[in-house]
């Protein structure tokens, strides 16, 4: 067997060091990779969004529309049906949202807009959780005392609950329960919203049928509207938001 000189010696070394290096790097790198991927996947969808809507407020005009809310709000292709409006339409709806996290988020959602006009849906999650609608009530006057406080010239439509069909007892809703609550909200909704000078528009009877369930044609899955759906809503609401009264 050949005797290896002191520079093959050196030269082979050399190399094995570089190997061990690049394996520990390697390694490094994929716990450093590991470690991100499971903050990422730790923000919740309610996180991911909050974080998004802060970036792209720096590009927004102010004094716009602003519509917050849960997911009937989060899945509304706004400019499909408001884009004629002289003033643009942000949609600042999070999928799951309740009230207490819009309460939550009122900065980043509204008030680095400042908007002259705001559309809150908010308390289906709430409802389907069981809260209490006492509890519900109490959440909804302070995010209405808070935006009264912070764009005090701002023009508030506060919108109805919407009905739900069969479909959602598949998720373990008690439809029959959860109907009679949304009900009574609304009706606690309404004086809540005009107490504070704002307005209430009552969108469960154009979507309830006579047992007060979604008409079909307006609900895709048993809870969020279908495209006839937001039609509907849209109709309702563009007087207002066109400067009607």
């Amino acid at each position: 067997m050949k005797k290896l000189s002191l520079k093959e010696i050196i030269y082979f070394g050399v190399i094995a060091l570089l190997v061990v290096a690049v394996a520990t790097m390697s390694a490094l790198y994929g716990v450093e990779a590991a470690r991100r991927r499971e903050a990422e996947d730790a923000l919740t969808y309610y996180d991911r969004k909050v974080a998004a809507f802060e970036r792209e407020n720096s590009d927004c005009d102010k004094g716009q529309i602003v519509f917050i809310g849960d997911s009937i709000t989060d899945y509304y292709p706004l400019d499909d049906y408001y884009g004629d409006l002289s003033l643009r339409a942000y949609n600042r709806g999070i999928a799951r949202d309740r009230t207490d996290g819009v309460l939550a988020r009122l900065k980043v959602s509204l008030y680095d807009l400042a908007p002259t006009k705001v559309v809150l849906l908010i308390g289906i999650n709430d409802v389907n959780a069981g809260r209490s609608i006492d509890e519900i009530v109490a959440n909804y006057t302070a995010i209405l005392v808070s935006i009264r406080a912070n764009l005090p010239d701002c023009e508030v439509t506060c919108l109805s609950v919407l009905p739900m069909d069969a479909r959602v007892e598949d998720w373990g809703i008690d439809l029959a329960k959860s109907t009679a609550r949304i009900k009574e909200l609304n009706g606690r909704i309404k004086p809540l919203a005009e107490g504070k000078g704002y307005r209430f528009v009552d969108l469960f009877p154009l979507f309830a049928d006579e047992n007060d369930h979604m008409i079909p044609e307006y609900v895709y899955d048993g809870l969020h509207p279908s495209a006839e759906g937001y039609a509907v809503w849209a109709e309702a609401l563009k007087p207002y938001l066109n400067g009607g009264v």
